[in-house]
């Protein structure tokens, strides 16, 4: 096994395209924060693109786009544990691991074998994430309607953002980096809100679709509704919505939930979706 660090995102795109096209829900989140950097409309701190090959077969991929952990897709045991140990080599600082549970697994294992300082840090379990693919889409009869998110209503949308992020534990979103997000959603119009009586008590966006091979993949989320607005539909409305919308453009849709959330996962089911993939995430204590 070979792993490399590449630095071109076109070059990584290119690389992966057979990989990504033969597993294009798996692959997703990696090819569609690949696909948002190599068009500009999102940017980090640093980035970091992996491949592992055999024979010059791509078999693996994962990125790392700091401040966040490095994202792991599906691999073999030996794949993941050659990238584990480049892990301690070439990245010993990074702040954690997501994928499905074997993958981390692996990939922890490589990298404790790699004896690097950084593979010494303890690790704890953080979120476990269920993967869902639409099957068919219900509909549910909501009061109020959904619309596309407006200009004006970037900053209230930015602090549901921060109030989102801080709710399921993921990494702190500062309220400027949450306003830089929001703005950028309604320009490309991937953000939509339920509207009650002139309210907007719900929203919800999608990731860029992204091509892979003959399919297109289109991912919901996040999902969010006030806690003073919560047990109304709301959520599912604007789902739907949104679900709707990546359809019509031809995509397979998917998304994620907090499998410690039932209410959500008991929503998405009675829209259409269904269970393919447990991902879970781990972090590193600091140094």
């Amino acid at each position: 096994m070979n792993v490399q660090l590449i630095d071109s995102i076109a070059a990584f795109l290119e690389v992966t395209a057979e990989r990504r096209s033969a597993d294009p829900l798996r692959t997703n989140v990696i090819a569609s924060v690949a696909v948002s950097v190599n068009s500009s409309l999102r940017h980090y701190d640093e980035y970091r693109w992996w491949v592992v090959t055999d024979d010059d077969v791509v078999v693996a991929m994962a990125m790392r786009t700091s401040p966040f952990a490095m994202v792991l897709a599906p691999m073999s045991h030996d794949a993941a544990r050659s990238l584990g140990e480049a892990v301690g080599r070439l990245d010993d600082d990074l702040p954690g691991l997501s994928g499905s549970r074997e993958v981390v697994d692996s990939v922890l294992e490589g990298y404790r074998a790699s004896g690097s300082p950084g593979s010494q840090r303890a690790a704890r379990v953080g979120r476990h994430d269920l993967m869902y693919e639409l099957d068919r889409l219900t509909t549910p009869n909501v009061e109020g309607h959904g619309r596309p998110a407006h200009h004006h209503e970037v900053e209230s949308l930015a602090r549901m953002f921060t109030q989102f992020v801080d709710e399921v534990e993921l990494t702190p979103l500062s309220l400027a980096d949450a306003r830089e997000g929001v703005v950028k959603a309604v320009k490309e119009g991937s953000l939509f809100c339920w509207e009650h009586h002139g309210e907007m008590v719900s929203f919800a966006g999608h990731a860029p679709v992204v091509q892979a091979g003959a399919t297109q993949v289109g991912r919901v989320g996040p999902v969010y509704t006030p806690p003073d607005f919560r047990r109304h539909g709301y959520a599912s409305a604007i789902t739907a919505m949104v679900t709707q919308h990546l359809v019509d453009q031809g995509a397979r849709v998917m998304l994620f939930t907090d499998a410690s959330n039932p209410t959500s996962n008991a929503i998405y089911q009675v829209l259409g979706f269904r269970l393919t993939d447990e991902l879970v995430d781990v972090r590193f204590e600091k140094r």
